[in-house]
């Protein structure tokens, strides 16, 4: 397929899967729920859960698009076809450049973790290689990208199941029940205004969740694999995010959890000091290590096939539509890839990072926009293998 210019369909469901949870699990586990507690106190546990449930409306949208219209590119291609090239071209270079800019926030974050073994370590020249790593990665293969994708995935999710249960655990059994009453109240510390600022600050969390629908062209049977890998991929999330914050909130002070950056390594500390060579918290900065990874791998992967699809639709230079000797879009990869060494070392990355995650939140809104314009169209070409439920309500509350 590869010599017909077309890329090759080698990605199955836990291939999916792990694309999903891979661009998921990173800072918004790893970093930011110190951060966001500050802003809710013990409410950051309802947060998560809430952010889950509002991401439902985007990923529904993503799933019915991806089935109709299975093109790399993923929401350029959506937008291109429904609501015109003007929103397609802004849509897909706005989702390039966040992509490329959370995955480069992703690899820098690499670094926090590191510096708990390694003291000094220099961060950006370390994100540097791994993102010329992860290019030669992406350059040989999907099923390349994707094997070494289903490893990180595997080994992150293996040490945070561990670490869910024995937290759990250690607050059923060990931990005593005063403590964890003192540590839960006021559970609305800030008021539900509180509550509510820290559900659009963790709600991109799941941002990542949608980043498949860019390689649904290398999908193999997308009506199945797409919607049923997402929805498994958002079910991990929401339940390790949900869990993963009550020990936190609970095992650490919330003096202590606001002000760290290391949050999961330090509550490991707590309740893992059984493990013999602090294999406990070596495993939990394993975990980590590998979940910026994953998110690094799967953002290259994923942000390299917006330009692909634009080239193939002449909007920008065609050269960058053309495949590599691995049936793969070499020159968009090699592009993506120097955005990002230019963005590591020139830019702030951590501040622009926060900007591309407000403009995915628009993009989401406009991925539910394009169901409705496809839907109300009539075309009879549009035949999703998978429709988003209750329509049109969830895609209009998704809007909202």
């Amino acid at each position: 397929m590869a010599s017909n210019g077309k890329l090759k369909k080698e990605l199955g469901l836990f291939d999916v899967f792990a694309v999903s949870t891979g661009a998921m699990f990173s800072s918004g586990f790893f970093l930011l729920p110190g951060l966001a507690a500050a802003y809710s106190g013990p409410s950051v546990i309802l947060a998560y859960f809430v952010a889950g449930i509002l991401i439902l409306p985007a990923m529904f949208s993503a799933c019915e698009l991806s089935t109709a219209l299975p093109r790399a590119g993923g929401a350029y291609y959506f937008l291109d076809r429904s609501l015109g090239p003007m929103f397609g071209t802004i849509g897909g270079l706005g989702v390039f450049v966040a992509t490329t800019l959370k995955t480069a926030f992703a690899l820098v974050g690499i670094a926090f973790y590191a510096e708990l073994f390694y003291k000094d370590i220099p961060i950006k020249t370390v994100a540097v290689v791994l993102t010329f790593l992860f290019m030669g990665v992406n350059i040989f293969g999907a099923k390349e990208t994707t094997w070494l994708q289903r490893i990180l995935v595997s080994v992150l999710l293996a040490v945070l199941f561990l670490f869910v249960a024995a937290g759990l655990f250690h607050l059923l059994f060990v931990q005593e029940s005063s403590v964890t009453s003192s540590r839960m109240s006021p559970f609305l510390a800030h008021g539900v205004g509180g509550l509510l600022a820290t559900v659009g600050m963790v709600f991109v969390s799941y941002a990542g969740l949608t980043k498949v629908a860019s390689v649904a062209e290398e999908v193999k049977n997308p009506e199945r694999n797409i919607p049923l890998g997402m929805t498994l991929s958002l079910a991990t999330a929401t339940i390790i995010y949900t869990l993963g914050t009550l020990i936190l909130i609970n095992v650490l002070d919330q003096a202590v959890l606001e002000e760290s950056l290391t949050p999961v390594a330090d509550a490991g500390e707590v309740f893992l000091d059984w493990a013999p060579f602090d294999l406990g918290v070596i495993l939990i900065v394993v975990a980590a290590i590998a979940a910026f990874a994953s998110t690094g791998n799967a953002g290259i992967m994923s942000a390299s096939r917006y330009p692909y699809a634009m080239a193939k639709d002449k909007l920008i230079p065609s050269s960058l539509a053309e495949l590599g000797r691995f049936g793969t879009p070499t020159r968009s990869i090699a592009m993506t890839v120097l955005a990002m060494v230019v963005v590591l070392s020139v830019l702030d990355v951590e501040a622009v990072a926060k900007l591309a995650s407000a403009f995915q939140l628009v993009l989401f809104a406009l991925i539910c926009v394009a169901v409705i314009v496809m839907r109300e169209s009539r075309i009879d070409t549009y035949k999703p293998g998978f429709r988003a439920p209750f329509y049109p309500w969830l895609p209009i509350a998704g809007i909202v």
